[in-house]
C-alpha cells in the first residue's frame, strides 16, 4: 500500500491543478492594422559595459559601437482603432521593408573604402535592450512587415574599422522599390 502513496499524491495534485485552470476566458481578438513608416532616426550607443549607454562626447571604442535604427509607424486606416482588453492590435506595414543597407562616408578599413556598403560588417544585436526591439529579418532574405508603433533595430559592429570619424547612411528599401535614407550624426570610433 505504501508504494501507491506517491502515485495517489501525484494523481491528486494533477486533479487539483487541472481544476484550477480557467477556461471561461474569451479568446483575445487579433485586429490587423495597416500602417506606414512615419519616421526613421539613427542613434549611436556605447556597448562597452554591462548595458549599452549613450556615448560621451560622441566618442566610442570601435569594438563597442552599436547602431540603433529607430522606425516609427503611423496608422493608415481612416477609422480610429481603440485599445481594449478584448482586442490585440497587430500592426502590418502596407509597404514591407525588403532590405536595410548601411554605408560609410569615410574609409572603414582596407576592404571598405569611403562610400562603400558596410552592412556585412554589422550583425543583429540580441533582443535584450528594449521591449520594442526588432530583429532585422532582411539580413536573412526575408521582409519586415509585422511591426509596433516604435521599432528599434540594433546593429552591433562585427568588423573593426580604422580609428576616425564616421557618418553612417542607412537605406531602407521597401517592397515597392521606394527608399528611405537617413544619415547619422558624426561619431568618433577610437
Amino acid at each position: 500500500m505504501k508504494k501507491h502513496y506517491p502515485l495517489l499524491l501525484l494523481s491528486l495534485l494533477f486533479l487539483v491543478f487541472t481544476a484550477m485552470t480557467c477556461d471561461d476566458d474569451e479568446p483575445i481578438e487579433t485586429v490587423k492594422v495597416s500602417c506606414t513608416i512615419d519616421d526613421v532616426t539613427l542613434h549611436h550607443w556605447n556597448n562597452a559595459g554591462e548595458y549599452p549607454k549613450e556615448p560621451a562626447e560622441l566618442k566610442i571604442p570601435k569594438e563597442a559601437y552599436l547602431l540603433e535604427i529607430c522606425v516609427s509607424t503611423v496608422i493608415t486606416e481612416d477609422e480610429s482603432v481603440s485599445y481594449d482588453d478584448s482586442r490585440y492590435l497587430s500592426y502590418v506595414l502596407s509597404d514591407e521593408i525588403k532590405k536595410i543597407s548601411i554605408f560609410t562616408d569615410a574609409t572603414f578599413n582596407e576592404n571598405f573604402p569611403a562610400g562603400a556598403e558596410v552592412t556585412s560588417c554589422f550583425y543583429n544585436y540580441p533582443k535584450t535592450i528594449s521591449d520594442n526591439q526588432r530583429t532585422d529579418y532582411t539580413a536573412n532574405g526575408n521582409t519586415i512587415y509585422y511591426v509596433e508603433q516604435i521599432n528599434r533595430i540594433y546593429k552591433a559592429l562585427l568588423a573593426v574599422p580604422q580609428p576616425g570619424e564616421y557618418r553612417f547612411r542607412v537605406v531602407l528599401t521597401m517592397e515597392s522599390g521606394e527608399t528611405i535614407e537617413r544619415i547619422s550624426e558624426p561619431i568618433t570610433l577610437y
